[in-house]
């Protein structure tokens, strides 16, 4: 594919896809080489997620790497699509952000619900409905307040004597010096409410959408204008009466985290929010197979397996761990995946074989799988592996899951399906097997 020259503001990439030609003029490229910074470091990359090369003419190629999402690079949106989606029908960011509701903690808005009403709207247009729904309703009776403990001096003393200030005291009696505790809507959830309806506004597309955010961040104009750290944000608890803000909470982390430096002067420019696709992929197949194990009275579990005893020399026991577990009721095993971000050809990669039969034959499971996303429909393929030592057969599945499936309304339901019908297939059913080797 010959490369494209992009105009901005708006530059649109595939990650592991062919890379994207554009004008130096149009592209901060000072912004984007902090951006690849922070971002690599956040997500643990172990290069840039966003690879620039220099190709002369005043142009620049850019190709993305690991990473889905959106980020901000001075006046320019750089939208990255996963390499599982198709980018076709332009459906991608409807099926990444289904994905996301689920990952990010199942804040699903009861108003986002047919991909009609998805597919209109951008990625931070999507942030800011989940926002105002939740918001509207968690908000209904006002925000928590907390206690703020604050030095001040008087005739009359409140709270407890500042011991700290005895010396001020002393200097004039007439003042006594205290510390006190008083009741304050001023609290790191609504700064960080406050300040997340701010960015919003800065960046939705709707104008509807805009105004109702930005009336959000007026009716917070009395709480501070600087978000929470971090690390304050991320302790931020909601009580029973509050639990409808929870969805406005995650949106406001989300931005938090995707801030960068520039948030504390008060630029309300959202510099963007990105994901490690491996690790989206990886929690959405764990939730999906919850979700179907449970319709078998059956549960998930991940964590490592040690096996092996060490019968001579010095060692200790050898170690896997299998992306899932099912398990039935007494808690046995009963089968076994591993999601692979990896594009599916017409075996598994040798290693990602090797790995999952070893956890299949540890835990004593005959039924295994490989997990593989794809954008179009395709039937599963199923090995049978017999063992030279006169061990039991074992059933190695490649089990392809269609994302783009979850652009219509019951996606997850189909992939869910996709799943329980593996777990409750015949083992070894001649119509679907290919004998190994073969």
């Amino acid at each position: 594919m010959a490369d494209a020259v992009i105009a901005s503001p708006r530059i649109e990439l595939q990650e592991y896809g062919a890379p994207v030609v554009c004008e130096v003029a149009d592209l901060d490229l000072h912004a984007l080489a902090e951006a690849n910074k922070r971002w690599g470091r956040a997500l643990g990359l172990r290069g840039d997620p966003i690879q620039v090369e220099d190709i002369g003419d005043g142009l620049v190629r850019l190709r993305a790497e690991a990473v889905t999402g959106v980020v901000r690079v001075g006046d320019t949106d750089i939208e990255i699509a996963p390499k599982f989606l198709s980018t076709a029908d332009g459906s991608w960011q409807t099926v990444l952000w289904r994905i996301l509701t689920v990952v990010e903690g199942g804040h699903v808005d009861d108003t986002l619900t047919t991909a009609h009403e998805l597919a209109s709207l951008s990625m931070p247009d999507l942030l800011a409905e989940m926002f105002l729904a939740s918001y509207g309703k968690g908000a209904a009776r006002g925000l928590p307040r907390g206690y703020l403990t604050e030095q001040a001096t008087g005739t009359a003393l409140r709270g407890s004597l500042d011991i700290s200030r005895l010396g001020d005291w002393v200097a004039r009696p007439w003042e006594l010096p205290y510390v006190a505790d008083h009741l304050t809507d001023d609290t790191p959830l609504a700064r960080l409410l406050h300040w997340a309806a701010a960015c919003l506004a800065a960046t939705v597309k709707a104008p509807g959408r805009a105004r109702a955010v930005r009336e959000i961040a007026a009716g917070l104009a009395h709480v501070g204008r600087q978000p929470p750290h971090l690390l304050d944000a991320q302790r931020i608890t909601l009580g029973i009466q509050h639990q409808g803000l929870e969805a406005a909470r995650v949106v406001g982390l989300l931005l938090l985290e995707g801030a960068g430096v520039h948030h504390a002067s008060g630029d309300h420019a959202l510099s963007g929010f990105l994901w490690n696709s491996d690790v989206i992929y990886e929690n959405y197949v764990y939730w999906l197979c919850q979700r179907a194990a449970s319709r078998r009275g059956e549960r998930v579990n991940k964590g490592a397996i040690r096996f092996g005893e060490v019968i001579a020399g010095e060692g200790s026991k050898l170690e896997t761990t299998p992306d899932v577990v099912f398990r039935d009721v007494q808690g046995r095993a009963v089968a076994v995946t591993d999601s692979k971000y990896k594009r599916l050809g017409t075996r598994p990669k040798a290693p990602d074989t090797y790995q999952v039969l070893t956890a299949g034959h540890v835990l004593g499971c005959q039924r295994v799988s490989l997990t593989y996303p794809v954008a179009a429909d395709r039937a599963p393929t199923v090995w049978r592996l017999s063992s030279a030592l006169g061990g039991s057969d074992i059933e190695l599945a490649a089990l392809p899951l269609n994302l783009m499936s979850l652009a219509l309304q019951a996606g997850h339901q189909s992939l869910i399906n996709t799943i329980s019908d593996w777990l409750a297939s015949d083992m070894f059913s001649e119509t679907t097997v290919h004998e190994s080797g073969r």
